[in-house]
């Protein structure tokens, strides 16, 4: 029989909760934060608050306990001597406290070093190919050594002020046993003190002693925490920008009627309106296109048809049903998303493309594969050795642009979703390969509501519905052969990309 160890709950509670709560906030929460420096946070700072909360609690109450207990027989021997000690003890409380002040500040300072030296790092791992092609390897590591030395000066200053702080807690220990032989040992020749009486002292400071000299290492522990208790909060506090806690889950599926009402919006309050008085109707079925120059707001449609961000009330709805009444995970579960930089794990091409499918659905190989081959991926993934069990590496740095842009379409298309949204997801692909996915598309589009984010007119002009975006506004709508006829923004783009085809530029 074997025999697990079962790790307690509560030692895991404090990191799952962080994990939970950093994934539940919206996007502009992560362009506050580097990510290096959340991860600081969660690697780092949960096991100081951790020790803040255990032990930063236990030994303080063992402590007071002994303290009093030990004061309070130290009193009963004699009062006099006693308080003679408490002298000493006084200043060093007043020491203690002053220096563990300078302490706390040197952690917090070395910690924000720390987040900002991991934060460097990994963007560093991250964008290695680009600091190599413009050989800044040297100016990067200059940079890393700037923080590292910052970093390294707060924990030289750490452990410089612990090392005053212990050895002078010490002396302080020492002085007052000096005390006591001396004054102790003059009561004790005058007949007012008894032998057994003043030896029963000594072990008893001998305890009060042990919490003293303890006591560097608990307000360490202490100040520690509470920095990094300091730095989880600053994120803890955050709230998502939507809050689903007093929302219903839905039992029935989105169908796949999507409908934008009047819709202005704008990312701040400050912040310049990026849609202005958006109004369109999706049914079931059908293809809407968008298309526009950059920065004409096409991308920001996709945010909130994701709700990713706060929609205004009354402005967006799936199935007659106002965005805001709907649980997100309602919601996302009625969704399949290809966005432009697919986002690929460090696994295998075969677990990228499961992604979605959640721990309860089956998927067999025929669906794998009919998925893949849709997205014009089957046949490249075949040539590979261990095929779709080839490891796609950190962030899918093995496979090709269009290649990873091809595992994210497969990975949408397994799912079946009553909705699809493709976000410009066809960029890094050749006009040949990509004329072939669209075809396999076809069927998966006729399944689904398909909204296609595009600024190149061969990837649109089959939807059934074109909005062309200018500046935040629709400036056109219709489908290609009467936006042509318009000879508006729309024709004009058309022209310009049949003009680069033909001269063998790629848009």
């Amino acid at each position: 029989m074997v025999h697990h160890r079962r790790v307690p709950r509560d030692r895991n509670e404090p990191a799952e909760r962080f994990f939970s709560h950093i994934q539940k906030l919206a996007p502009r929460f992560y362009q506050q934060f580097k990510t290096g420096d959340i991860v600081t946070r969660f690697a780092s700072d949960i096991e100081q608050a951790r020790m803040l909360v255990g032990p930063g609690i236990m030994y303080p109450s063992t402590t007071i306990v002994v303290t009093i207990m030990a004061l309070y027989s130290m009193f009963s021997v004699d009062a006099t001597l006693t308080v003679t000690l408490l002298v000493p003890i006084m200043i060093l409380s007043i020491y203690v406290n002053f220096n563990t002040r300078k302490l706390h500040k040197y952690y917090r300072q070395a910690q924000e070093y720390y987040s900002d030296m991991t934060a460097r790092i990994q963007e560093n791992f991250s964008g290695i190919r680009v600091i190599k092609a413009y050989c800044q390897e040297e100016a990067e590591f200059n940079r890393f050594r700037e923080i590292n030395d910052r970093y390294l000066e707060r924990n030289v200053a750490q452990i410089k002020l612990r090392g005053r702080l212990f050895p002078f807690m010490k002396f302080v220990g020492g002085v007052g046993v000096v005390l006591i032989l001396w004054q102790g040992g003059l009561k004790v020749i005058d007949g007012d003190l008894r032998l057994g009486d003043l030896i029963q002292f000594t072990i008893y400071y001998q305890m009060l002693m042990w919490p003293i000299i303890a006591l560097g290492w608990i307000i360490n522990v202490i100040h520690r925490g509470m920095a990094s208790w300091k730095r989880l909060q600053a994120i803890l506090v955050v709230k998502p920008d939507i809050d689903d806690s007093t929302k219903l889950n839905e039992e029935s599926g989105c169908m796949g009627e999507i409908e934008f009402r009047n819709l202005t919006f704008s990312y701040g309050d400050n912040s310049p309106p990026v849609l202005k008085n958006i109004s369109f109707h999706v049914h079931p079925g059908q293809t809407l296109a968008v298309v526009g120059p950059t920065g004409s707001g096409k991308s920001t449609i996709v945010n909130l048809l994701l709700h990713l961000y706060p929609v205004p009330p009354g402005s967006v709805f799936f199935d007659g049903r106002d965005i805001n009444d709907m649980r997100q995970d309602d919601l996302w579960k009625s969704i399949a998303y290809v966005s432009q930089e697919v986002f690929l794990f460090s696994d295998t091409i075969r677990e990228n493309i499961l992604f979605g499918v959640a721990e309860t659905e089956s998927v067999n190989e025929a669906a794998l594969m009919a998925a893949s081959e849709c997205a014009q991926l089957h046949r490249e993934v075949e040539e590979f050795p261990d095929h779709y069990e080839t490891e796609v590496g950190e962030r899918g740095i093995t496979l090709s642009g269009g290649q990873k842009q091809r595992t994210g379409i497969a990975r949408a298309l397994i799912l079946n979703r009553p909705i699809l949204i493709l976000d410009d997801c066809l960029s890094n692909v050749d006009t040949q390969t990509e004329e072939a996915i669209l075809r396999g598309l076809q069927d998966a589009i006729h399944r689904s509501t398909t909204i296609v984010i595009s600024h190149r007119i061969s990837t649109v002009k089959h939807a059934d519905h074109i909005i062309v975006l200018d500046e935040g506004c629709i400036v056109e709508e219709g489908d290609h052969d009467s936006l042509i006829a318009e000879d508006g923004l729309y024709a004009r783009i058309y022209r310009r990309q049949l003009l680069e085809e033909s001269l063998g530029i790629r848009s």
